[in-house]
């Protein structure tokens, strides 16, 4: 008998206004915090592939500057960059500087439209 009513009271004490606000509320702060957590990880997901490809600029970058330290770490690397940057020869060479004409302005004539074509056009002139 004693089963039954603990059964009874059990019943009771879940099927109240007050338990089932509680209930409630907490349901909706659990659903909050899982939304806000989502959230989150959307973001990071967005900035670790963002970060993923500014790290595979860098390592691009960075291989160009190593290729280019290399070529200028010779001295014909040194020598072919001091050439196009200052315009330099060695003794007994000397500079050549191509100018080419300028290219003449062509006139173009455009010949105006038939009337034929125009038509329509003229009824609401």
């Amino acid at each position: 008998m004693f089963d039954f009513y603990q059964k009874r009271k059990f019943k009771v004490v879940l099927g109240s206004h007050y338990v089932q606000a509680i209930v409630l509320v907490a349901t909706i702060f659990v659903m909050v915090s899982a939304y806000t957590r989502y959230q989150i990880a959307v973001e990071m997901e967005d900035r670790r592939e963002l970060m993923e490809q500014e790290a595979e600029a860098l390592e691009e970058r960075k291989n160009a500057l190593e290729t280019e330290v290399n070529y200028l770490s010779d001295e014909r690397g040194i020598e072919a960059e001091m050439r196009r940057q200052f315009d330099v020869a060695k003794e007994g060479e000397t500079v050549v500087v191509i100018v080419e004409d300028e290219e003449e302005e062509v006139e173009t004539y455009i010949e105006p439209e038939s009337t034929k074509e125009r038509r329509w056009y003229e009824f609401w002139h």
